[in-house]
């Protein structure tokens, strides 16, 4: 039963700041939230519903190809599950597409919206890769691997020529129960690839051991450790920054004790105009690779100041002496 972050007196030990942040919160199911101490103030999961209960909300502000359709890169669309009838009519008419993201909780949708999403965009021949967003592998499993119809639905569509991908966000090891596997085991035996992509949030896994931990236990799980995500800084709720050079030093130390295929995950910023991975720290300097929208800017290594407090790209390139590379190693410009 999804019931408000507040009910059953589960606020009773919060602070009212606390209380207040909950309060911008989705809703959840008692399954979430009896992962959760509530005796413990600094019960990891419970932190990171405070903290998201208090996230900013980012509008992207893209200029949209086609009414509910954003195409980001020249082979790949954003397809809002709200305006896929829009957006799956201008995918049709561009051959050059072959990767459709659908954005939003995808599997939020009842099934009968899902499977006609999935069939149209099937229909398309040049369409390969298609690829759902959900947390309801951490928020509900069991609305996965107790549902045969979404699961014949997704192996229908997910075949060895064209794989269907499952994109979720898995924040600590807590949440990688007996449920949540036995949901990710269903999905893989439906042919779907599920990777995760994990936010670094402090006071729930700004820590390099648990972080180690999450990526092996993926990894046993079958789930492909893709991505670390640095949190755009909340002027509202500055507790919860960490710098740069934090997190890095951080993702560097979990990888270091992880096996070989916990080595390759990225450390990214989803800025407003693409990803932006940060390849490393060192002497002051950041180092970091544009994957732009824009084809034009897309692969270009970068070297900025990195002062000890920067938390966010801005805090970069407010400085002056940097030199942008092209990805043949030549210098381009300074600023």
């Amino acid at each position: 039963m999804v019931q408000p972050m507040a009910d059953n007196g589960r606020s009773a030990g919060l602070s009212e700041a606390e209380r207040e942040r909950l309060k911008k919160h989705f809703r959840v199911n008692d399954y979430y939230l009896n992962l959760i101490d509530w005796d413990d103030p600094k019960d990891p999961i419970r932190k990171h519903l405070i903290a998201a209960g208090e996230a900013p909300h980012v509008i992207q502000e893209f200029t949209w190809e086609a009414a509910g359709c954003k195409h980001i890169y020249q082979s790949m669309v954003l397809l809002p599950v709200s305006h896929a009838a829009e957006g799956i009519a201008y995918i049709a008419e561009h051959n050059e597409i072959h990767k459709v993201v659908l954005t939003g909780d995808s599997l939020m949708l009842g099934i009968a919206k899902l499977t006609r999403i999935i069939e149209q965009l099937r229909d398309i021949e040049h369409i390969g890769t298609i690829r759902l967003d959900s947390r309801m592998p951490v928020h509900n499993p069991m609305r996965i691997y107790e549902d045969h119809e979404l699961l014949e639905m997704l192996s229908r569509f997910s075949s060895p020529e064209k794989r269907i991908y499952l994109m979720t966000t898995i924040n600590h090891p807590r949440e990688l129960t007996s449920e949540a596997k036995k949901a990710f085991n269903a999905l893989h035996q439906a042919g779907v690839v599920v990777l995760n992509q994990t936010p670094i949030v402090k006071g729930v896994n700004n820590d390099p051991l648990l972080l180690g931990k999450l990526i092996d236990q993926l990894s046993q799980a079958g789930v492909s450790p893709y991505s670390f995500i640095i949190n755009r800084p909340n002027p509202s709720y500055p507790e919860s920054s960490l710098s740069l050079q934090t997190q890095f030093s951080i993702v560097q130390q979990a990888k270091e004790l992880t096996a070989e295929l916990g080595k390759r995950i990225r450390l990214l910023m989803a800025h407003d105009y693409g990803k932006v991975e940060l390849l490393d720290i060192e002497g002051g300097k950041a180092y970091v690779k544009y994957h732009h929208y824009q084809e034009e800017g897309k692969g270009r290594f970068i070297m900025l100041d990195c002062p000890p407090e920067a938390s966010w790209l801005e805090d970069l390139s407010e400085h002056d002496d940097h030199m942008v590379y092209l990805p043949s190693g030549q210098p381009a410009k300074n600023k």
